[in-house]
């Protein structure tokens, strides 16, 4: 049987859609078939650099395409949901950007719409995917560093400032969290779970959006987790993860590294060399159509259920610092 290609449609041809659709050239089983963009000529300008067969000036057109087999959202988050749920309810798989929504309330919406139509929904969370990502967790699963103990991992650059920008515009879902601190509470997520309390404090924008975000996470069994995030200022961008046996150091960037250094009871600190990365997304595009050819509706590596687990605690650390959005209101 031949192997089962697939037709991507990219919603949004932004910076991020631009590495998207060059990932989607180092895959053996998708191709990008078609963008849309409510900007005709973005759209067409895009189509023609990355060789996509099709453009559309509005969403729903490609959205309804027949030929679209899978689609991926890149538009700035406060458009995820919608476009998220307009995929599901016309049964087309979906990857949208992280995060998948603005507030875990959407994400339960969407998590119950891709059951009820059994239609394919996983954000594109792809630091999971990478081969550092999935190196880590065996070791840490492997019972090495013992019991985990502590995990520190922040993400922070200084972005020019532009009001009406995704960054910083509460209707397009700005702030650092959503942005970038999304990636140190992942992390912290995917090893430790679910904190029984958060203490959060930031610095908010005239508008309202968190320019810097910290935040203390407590666990049962005296396990601590730190996180931090900035639009404001730059920050060392490393990792630390320590349990009772070991530690794992992960160097700038973390989020997207090729080694990490590696400190256990037996030996010294040691460098694990991992392939170097061409792109990224890659990974997470194989995780996507590998789910499709099981049947599946969810990752089992990063299902909508963690997705909605780190949305709520965003919820928490928003809540805290004071940050609301506009559209998020009114779902």
């Amino acid at each position: 049987m031949a192997k089962k290609i697939y037709n991507w449609g990219i919603l949004g041809p932004g910076r991020i859609a631009k590495k998207f659709a060059s990932a989607l050239a180092l895959t053996t089983d998708s191709r990008l078939y078609g963008v849309a963009s409510r900007d005709k000529v973005r759209a067409q300008d895009f189509a023609q650099t990355f060789k996509a067969e099709k453009y559309y000036s509005d969403y729903l057109s490609l959205i309804q395409d027949p030929l679209v087999d899978v689609i991926y959202i890149a538009t700035p988050h406060a458009y995820h949901f919608e476009l998220a749920k307009a995929c599901l309810e016309n049964n087309k798989p979906v990857l949208s950007e992280k995060p998948l929504t603005l507030d875990a309330k959407q994400t339960q919406i969407l998590l119950t719409l891709s059951q009820n139509k059994q239609v394919f929904l996983m954000e594109a969370l792809w630091t999971r995917f990478i081969p550092m990502t999935v190196s880590i967790l065996e070791n840490v699963q492997s019972g090495i560093l013992g019991e985990l103990r502590y995990v520190k991992a922040d993400f922070g650059f200084p972005a020019p400032f532009d009001p009406a920008g995704r960054l910083f515009n509460p209707s397009l879902g700005g702030g650092s969290l959503l942005d970038v601190g999304i990636y140190p509470l992942f992390l912290c997520s995917l090893l430790l779970g679910t904190p029984e309390s958060i203490t959060a404090v930031g610095r908010l924008s005239e508008a309202q959006i968190d320019l810097d975000c910290q935040a203390v996470l407590q666990y049962s069994d005296n396990k601590t987790a730190y996180i931090g995030s900035s639009i404001h200022y730059q920050m060392p961008i490393t990792a630390e993860i320590t349990g009772t046996k070991g530690q794992i150091m992960i160097p700038c960037p973390w989020y997207k590294n090729d080694h990490y250094q590696l400190k256990t009871e037996d030996k010294d600190w040691e460098i694990v060399q991992l392939g170097a990365l061409t792109n990224g997304f890659e990974y997470e595009i194989n995780e996507v159509t590998t789910s499709l050819n099981q049947g599946l509706i969810q990752s089992t590596k990063w299902p909508v259920t963690s997705s909605l687990q780190l949305a709520s605690l965003m919820d928490q650390i928003k809540q805290q610092l004071g940050v609301q959005y506009p559209d998020a209101n009114n779902t």
